[in-house]
């Protein structure tokens, strides 16, 4: 396949990883004033498997760019970050299905038992720091998680950047690093959001680089070399140069 096929490969494949979190965004939130709280949570995740399509074709793009620029950085790096994605994913389904699901039922319980008996009671302080310990254990393995992504990732766009000569490379490569690591203040998504943007435009615009020309230095004339030659001082005759005497006139050389 061309560089071309490569390059538009990761451009259609940003653009998914990018437009699909909206869509799933803005589904989710006419289903949340839907009164359908449960269905926006399971249509997120949809569109998150979904967008692992995008992810595989980021990764197909960025093999075949790995090759073309011969360097195996830039597809080592984005599979390493792929992974990272995917186990990050299983992590958080597993937390939702196993702990937050739970809580949240058990809270929903407490609220209509207390409800049928025209209670006014808020659930028990130890319900409360349970559901409390299950969000903020999901929160800081997410942001581990996101910070190794984000390392990953930084390290495969300044590869890409290095050779192919285009910027918005490494700048996509560093926000997606400061949005790992701000993910701990719950802004990282969007700044990781935004690195995403600047690989989509990195993608568009890069071009394959002219071969590299090397001017020789021009090539000297050779310096010939003559023989040394005996003349006669007395006749001027030119004379082997062991000769004792000329062989014109006898002169001793």
């Amino acid at each position: 396949m061309s560089f071309e096929s490569f390059r538009s490969k990761g451009l259609v494949a940003t653009l998914l990883i990018i437009l699909l979190p909206i869509v799933s965004a803005v589904i989710s939130v006419a289903l949340v004033f839907s009164n359908v709280l449960s269905s926006s949570i399971y249509l997120s995740l949809f569109f998150s498997l979904l967008g692992y399509a995008g992810y595989v074709l980021f990764l197909s793009a960025m093999n075949g760019l790995s090759k073309h620029y011969n360097d195996p950085k830039i597809f080592r790096n984005s599979l390493y970050g792929f992974i990272t994605t995917i186990i990050g994913a299983i992590v958080f389904i597993f937390l939702l299905e196993v702990f937050l699901f739970p809580a949240f039922d058990q809270l929903n319980t407490i609220n209509q038992v207390n409800t049928v008996k025209d209670i006014a009671a808020n659930p028990s302080l130890s319900t409360f720091l349970s559901f409390l310990t299950v969000v903020v254990f999901i929160w800081l393995g997410q942001f581990v998680i996101a910070l190794f992504q984000g390392i990953f990732f930084r390290r495969a766009f300044y590869a890409l950047a290095e050779k192919s000569g285009e910027s918005r490379f490494r700048t996509a490569g560093l926000l997606m690093l400061i949005g790992g690591a701000l993910t701990i203040v719950f802004v990282g998504g969007l700044v990781f959001f935004i690195g995403w943007i600047y690989a989509a435009l990195g993608f568009s615009s890069m071009k394959t680089k002219a071969p590299q020309t090397y001017l020789l230095p021009p090539q000297q004339p050779p310096i010939l070399v003559m023989p040394p030659r005996k003349y006669c001082p007395q006749c001027g005759t030119e004379n082997q140069i062991n000769a004792v005497f000329c062989s014109h006139c006898g002169n001793k050389l």
